[in-house]
C-alpha cells in the first residue's frame, strides 16, 4: 500500500511532460546538441509541489532543460536533455524533485512550459538588468582618460561587480556602456586604463578597464592582490 502511494505521488511530477510543449514555450528554449541527449535514470528521493508558482531567473548561462519520464512500477525518473533555457530570462517554477544517482543527490525544478532544470542553475526572483546579459545601454560624456604604463593589480572582495562593454563614438567624446556579466568574487585582476565619465544627470564616475573582462566601476575594485583575510 505504501509503495502504491509513493508511486501515485511521484506520477504527478511528470504528467505534464507527456504533453507536447506549447508553441509559445518552444520559442524560449534553444536546441540542445545531439551529444547532450543521453538519458539518465534517477531514483526519486522526494518531491514537492508549490501552491503558488515561484519566480526564478537565469543569468548569463543557459541551463540545460530535461524532459522526464517515470517508471510505472517503481519511483524512478529518466531525464533526457532537450534544449536550454534563455539567458537573462524570468521563468516560473511549479514543483521540485530530489533525485539520486548512485550516492549523489541533486535537486531539479520544473520550469513551467519548459521542463526540468537543475535547481542550482536558477536564481530566485525576476531578472534585472544588473544581472548582466540584457542590460540597457547608457551613454556618457568622456571627461578624461588615463592609460597605465604598467598594469595595476586589483581584486574583488565578496561582491561580484558588473562588467560593461564599451562603445566609443568616432566623432565625439562619448562612451556607451552595456552590462555583459560580472567579475568573480575574491579574485585578483589587472587594470590597464581608466575613464572618467559623466552621465546625463551630470554625475561623474570612474570606470577601470579590467584586462580580459571589460569596464568596471573603479569603486568596486580594491588595490592589491586578493588575500583570504579579505
Amino acid at each position: 500500500m505504501k509503495k502504491s502511494l509513493v508511486l501515485m505521488t511521484v506520477l504527478g511530477l511528470v504528467a505534464p511532460m507527456a504533453l507536447a510543449v506549447p508553441a509559445s514555450a518552444k520559442s524560449t528554449t534553444t536546441a540542445v546538441t545531439t551529444s547532450a541527449k543521453k538519458s539518465q535514470t534517477y531514483t526519486i528521493v522526494s518531491s514537492s509541489f508549490f501552491k503558488k508558482a515561484k519566480t526564478v531567473h537565469t543569468k548569463d548561462a543557459k541551463p540545460v532543460v530535461y524532459k522526464a519520464s517515470i517508471a510505472a512500477d517503481r519511483p524512478t525518473m529518466t531525464l533526457t536533455a532537450k534544449g536550454n533555457l534563455k539567458a537573462g530570462t524570468t521563468y516560473k517554477v511549479t514543483k521540485q524533485a530530489k533525485l539520486k544517482l548512485n550516492t549523489k543527490t541533486q535537486k531539479y525544478s520544473y520550469v513551467k512550459g519548459q521542463g526540468w532544470v537543475v535547481a542550482s542553475k536558477l536564481t530566485a526572483g525576476k531578472f534585472k538588468a544588473a544581472d548582466g546579459v540584457k542590460a540597457k545601454s547608457t551613454s556618457y560624456t568622456i571627461v578624461s582618460s588615463n592609460f597605465f604604463k604598467a598594469a595595476k593589480t586589483v581584486h574583488t572582495k565578496d561582491a561580484k561587480p558588473v562588467v560593461y562593454k564599451a562603445s566609443i563614438a568616432a566623432d565625439r567624446p562619448t562612451a556607451t556602456l552595456t552590462a555583459k556579466g560580472n567579475l568573480k568574487a575574491g579574485t585578483t585582476y589587472k587594470v590597464t586604463k581608466q575613464l572618467k565619465l559623466k552621465n546625463s544627470a551630470k554625475k561623474t564616475q570612474t570606470f577601470s578597464y579590467v584586462k580580459g573582462q571589460g569596464w568596471v566601476l573603479a569603486s568596486a575594485l580594491t588595490s592589491g592582490q586578493f588575500k583570504a583575510a579579505d
